[in-house]
């Protein structure tokens, strides 16, 4: 049993890097959204706070409002994406310290869904974005790719197949094994 408490090690350090991420990951998008109210209200002649009575103005000039607007909505919209993502991820960490092993049905099953959110979710946000930037008329300089998610979903899908073949066999072990003590009570 001491490969089975390896992983449990293991997985207990993923869960505690996973959980850093995501506390960064929403402290991230909220810094977004708060410079984003902050760039709309400079735009709009309001000013939004001060230091010692002497109103702090914007970062970014007159015309490059809507650039400023478009990476800070992108910026948010993937942070908070990675967020459902990692807090996710957490949860299956979680359950799967609690099960004791990666081998149950329940674990493999959540397994699954979560790639397929890491597959669908990060696509979704980036046409969310791609729709936001052709509404503001903002163009990005860089690309938006979701490859790397897509990578990661079908690696927690097999993974998920792996751990439900070995729920299976640890079921079939356990039911041959009451089997046989039956079997000697007789």
């Amino acid at each position: 049993m001491k490969s089975l408490e390896t992983v449990q090690k293991t997985i207990r350090v993923f869960q505690i890097i996973t959980t850093v991420a995501f506390v960064l990951s929403v402290v991230g998008a909220s810094v977004c959204g708060v410079v984003l109210l902050c760039v709309i209200s400079w735009h709009s002649g309001g000013q939004v706070f001060g230091i010692f009575g002497v109103p702090v103005t914007a970062v970014v000039s007159e015309g490059e409002w809507a650039q400023a607007a478009a990476v800070l909505i992108t910026d948010g919209v993937l942070l908070t994406t990675e967020a459902v993502l990692l807090s996710s991820t957490c949860r299956y960490f979680r359950n799967e310290q609690l099960d004791g092993t990666p081998f149950t049905e329940e674990g493999a099953q959540y397994l699954r869904r979560l790639g397929i959110r890491f597959i669908y979710m990060p696509i979704a946000a980036i046409v969310m974005v791609s729709v936001v930037l052709v509404l503001l008329g903002v163009e990005m300089g860089g690309e938006l790719s979701s490859l790397p998610s897509i990578v990661t979903g079908v690696v927690l899908i097999i993974a998920s197949c792996i751990f439900r073949y070995g729920a299976d066999l640890e079921n079939r072990e356990n039911t041959n094994s009451m089997l046989l003590i039956e079997s000697s009570e007789q």
